[in-house]
């Protein structure tokens, strides 16, 4: 959809063209209008507009200096500039300007907008395919820093994704490491900060102390690192094979990806100490973890640095003495780093609507729920923090719990008791989800015929005022664009369209049952004049309306 903006002085050319493509419904525009030059900058300032028809010549602000601010402000715009005889050689000039097109006023409203047609054109070249995907993949390629970052990090947060998933996500984002393949993990940490150091210092020093891994690393081996909670970095490593080389990994070059990195991390420690004056500790993972495993085997390695040893300064560990204190603890990978960015993703599904994502995580956190050797009060846990997942949506929403309400009986969610089992909590908190999912979808069908009769309440409330695009969109809080086509989608009509016809259902009402004089009725129906009611009652009916209250008149003295 394309906004054009009406500009002239005289309101029974403005109202007219307005009139003219509300009704040319396959342009699908969005019509506004400015009865002089200052007016239309008022539209300017607030609105994108892509097409401009204007007199050339207007008190106040003429139509070369409103060309000039409209270009500063929408560059993109097309100026079509209508003139008199008097004002056509001047119009001419006004296209080296930058105008897009002149029309002489007294031309026929088929060469108006076949000029429009001609702007539509011109504009859909400039943004053709080709030209768009050029741009996006300029912009990507600077997006691509942050786009890599998120996606590793959900990988570390327990995102499930397929082989060829993330083989195509490796590839659509270039994160240099192979997605076949599994990887080291090494955690770097800043051991402390001095008190002058702010966020942004904070943030520079640690890009620096990654630069300078970065740097040792990549000349043997492959990597990839992403700095988290300001003062930590993580990096995943793979052997390195040259470039063009159609060998494949074998054990020793793996021994000797491990062993060069854990070789080059006292260097690097002594150059953030010499060059950066930082303290820094590494802990790096023994054995390379498989991509499906990578967020238990990352949450593991980043606890060692708060037990132990890794609480020192200056340490350089791996994580075989970790693995020994996770493998002996009856709680299994649900220590608190880990457990907690699970609760964290299941919280995102149900928020995302990821249904299939929320059940398998779902499952995976309640089988401690089964499970004799887990200790009780990690199931007790469990079952506060499902619970405040819940409620927080509940209390966040009151249309939602009055749903669940009539379903469920949300008492569970509120206290901890032996009433029930762990086996029927389980199911407890399954059945809630659902009932969150089929509200969702529930909400999905129902909300876009609530959009509609809102639409179709307020142009009933405000026939007697000009309806515009932007009027409606700011009424149900919707983008203009998208309301015009969600009301397409759904009604099978466009938006103008159903405007036109209820004015003319209101008119035809009026002219019937009322004693409401012409003008009357076009200023009730929200018409500046009666002339500009006049042609559209006599588009929409091949009549006028006088002639139409006549006839009407003599067909119901017959019938008498």
């Amino acid at each position: 959809m394309y906004r054009l903006l009406i500009v002239d002085d005289l309101p029974i050319i403005v109202d007219g063209l307005l009139e003219l493509f509300n009704e040319t419904d396959h342009l699908q525009l969005e019509v506004m209008k400015a009865y002089s030059g200052e007016e239309a900058l008022e539209v300017l300032s607030h609105h994108r507009i892509d097409i401009v028809i204007s007199d050339i010549k207007m008190p106040g602000l003429e139509g070369i200096e409103l060309l000039r601010e409209i270009k500063s402000q929408w560059p993109a715009c097309k100026v079509i500039f209508l003139t008199g005889y008097n004002d056509f050689h001047y119009a001419r000039s006004a296209i080296t300007y930058g105008g897009f097109d002149y029309i002489l006023k007294v031309e026929s409203d088929e060469k108006i907008i076949q000029s429009v047609e001609r702007a539509i054109e011109k504009i859909e070249e400039e943004n053709n395919q080709e030209q768009m995907i050029a741009r996006a993949q300029s912009k990507m390629r600077l997006a691509l820093p942050s786009l890599q970052k998120e996606y590793v990090w959900e990988l570390f947060q327990g995102k499930h994704v397929s082989d060829s998933q993330l083989k195509q996500a490796f590839k659509e984002i270039d994160i240099p490491l192979d997605a076949t393949l599994p990887v080291y993990l090494l955690i770097g940490r800043v051991d402390a900060w001095k008190e002058m150091f702010t966020t942004p210092d904070k943030a520079l020093l640690t890009y620096a102390v990654q630069n300078i891994c970065d740097e040792y690393l990549s000349t043997q081996v492959r990597c990839y690192s992403v700095v988290f909670e300001l003062s930590k970095i993580v990096w995943m490593i793979q052997p390195k094979i040259p470039d063009g080389s159609s060998m494949e990994y074998g054990d020793q070059d793996w021994i000797r990806a491990h062993r060069y990195t854990s070789g080059i991390l006292e260097t690097v420690q002594g150059n953030c100490k010499r060059l950066l004056s930082l303290s820094v500790s590494f802990l790096l993972g023994s054995e390379a973890t498989t991509w499906d495993n990578i967020s238990d085997r990352f949450h593991s390695i980043k606890y060692g640095l708060v037990q132990g040893h890794g609480l020192f300064n200056e340490v350089i560990l791996t994580d075989k003495d970790i693995q020994r204190e996770v493998k002996g603890d009856l709680s299994g990978n649900y220590h608190d780093a880990f457990y907690h960015a699970r609760v964290q993703l299941l919280m995102s599904c149900l928020e995302n609507n990821h249904r299939e994502q929320f059940n398998k995580l779902y499952a995976e956190l309640t089988s401690i729920w089964n499970d004799e050797e887990s200790p009780n009060e990690r199931k007790i846990e469990l079952y506060h923090s499902l619970s405040a997942i819940f409620l927080f949506y509940i209390h966040k929403n009151r249309e939602i719990r009055d749903y669940i309400n009539t379903l469920m009986d949300l008492d569970k969610l509120y206290r901890y008791g032996d009433s029930a089992s762990w086996s029927e909590l389980i199911q407890y908190f399954s059945q809630m989800a659902d009932c969150f999912f089929e509200w969702n979808a529930l909400r999905g069908t129902q909300l876009p015929t609530e959009v509609v009769n809102k639409v179709h309440r307020y142009i009933e409330e405000h026939i007697s005022t000009d309806i515009s695009l932007n009027a409606l969109a700011d009424y149900v809080s919707l983008n203009p664009s998208y309301l015009s086509r969600l009301y397409k989608q759904i009604t099978g009509m466009g938006l103008s369209k159903y405007v036109n016809d209820y004015r003319n259902l209101i008119a035809k009402d009026m002219l019937l049952n009322t004693s409401m004089k012409v003008n009357e009725i076009a200023a009730a129906l929200g018409y500046n004049s009666a002339l500009a009611f006049i042609r559209f009652f006599k588009k929409q009916n091949e009549t006028t309306p006088q002639d139409f209250r006549m006839a009407r008149t003599h067909l119901q003295n017959q019938g008498q």
